[in-house]
């Protein structure tokens, strides 16, 4: 008995270590992984896959969408507090985690961005001093585009961040997370020959209404002339959807990138004006009623995009 009381405070004692390792045996519990939102969630679902010692809980509610001002919540700090490992996505998105890190000095964190090059983020078009009043104490302290996961190529490399950490922290399952983060890099592969085959030229253009959707445009080789993105804090005015209109107007714009959110009004309004249609994409930022993994909603969305690219070149 005294024994075993050792060994179980000399393992605390290693779990609360940065550096820490822990190995997942028959009697010991499982590694317990928390992802900061749902895209982070997927993108460590596939690395997990086929583990038996790693228990994944996802930590914003799957409605919250991006965590640009997400504030935590009691929930989310039991949940941390019973963590053995956050997994962020990084690149500035998590603003809590300044917060998480004081209360939980020991957690350790994993963040996927890590050596993942970022698209420089967009400038917001927005009534600048009504949102300058407007947006005080909520700024986006970001590295550049945080929204690595929709560009397949950068989401085979987050899962690699996910599987090496993992690795680390489980060698039981190492040579699982390797093989998982492997087969997520050829279908990412497969998915990007999937656009390319589409056949869009270089040069066709866009209007973005979600900041995330930028990967999307480079996905497919699309300038991105402009963009406007809404949300509580910062509003289009008039005269900013009619230069959003003129600029659609002067570059020929047959792609009006959107998401089901706040920017879906003024996408339909830009491109009314042109006489075009939006492509309404998914960010990946919420839960839907099939469970779709992240494979199955981006090879989704890349379908929309040929099938609205048909539409617009028959």
């Amino acid at each position: 008995m005294k024994k075993k009381l050792i060994s179980l405070l000399l393992l605390s004692l290693l779990l609360t270590a940065c550096s820490a390792k822990k190995d997942i045996t028959e009697d010991s519990d499982k590694l317990t992984v928390v992802t900061s939102f749902y895209p982070v969630y997927l993108l460590t679902q596939a690395a997990v896959k086929g583990t038996e010692g790693v228990e994944l809980k996802n930590m914003a509610q799957p409605q919250t969408g991006c965590l640009h001002d997400y504030e935590l919540t009691i929930s989310d700090m039991k949940l941390l507090e019973g963590a053995d490992v956050l997994i962020i996505n990084g690149g500035g998105m998590e603003s809590f985690l300044e917060q998480a890190m004081e209360r939980y000095p020991d957690l350790q964190v994993v963040d996927t961005s890590q050596g993942i090059e970022l698209l420089e983020e967009e400038e917001h078009h927005h009534h600048e001093e009504e949102a300058e009043e407007a947006h005080a104490g909520h700024d986006h302290d970001h590295e550049g585009n945080p929204h690595i996961w929709l560009s397949p190529a950068r989401a085979a490399e987050q899962v690699e961040n996910i599987s090496a950490a993992l690795g680390e922290l489980d060698a039981a399952e190492k040579e699982i997370f390797e093989k998982n983060a492997a087969d997520f890099r050829a279908e990412a592969e497969a998915l990007l020959e999937q656009a390319a085959e589409i056949g869009i030229p270089e040069g066709e253009h866009a209007a973005v209404f979600h900041e995330g959707f930028a990967y999307f445009a480079e996905l497919f080789h699309l300038e991105t002339v402009c963009g406007i993105f809404a949300d509580e804090y910062q509003m289009p005015s008039a005269k900013e959807l009619t230069e959003a209109a003129e600029e659609a107007k002067e570059h020929g714009i047959r792609f009006f990138l959107t998401a089901d959110d706040t920017g879906k009004i003024y996408a339909e309004t830009v491109a009314g004006e042109v006489d075009e249609q939006i492509v309404l994409l998914d960010p990946l930022t919420t839960a839907e009623k099939e469970n779709l993994s992240y494979m199955e909603r981006m090879q989704k969305n890349i379908e929309t995009v040929e099938k609205h690219w048909k539409e617009v070149t028959k």
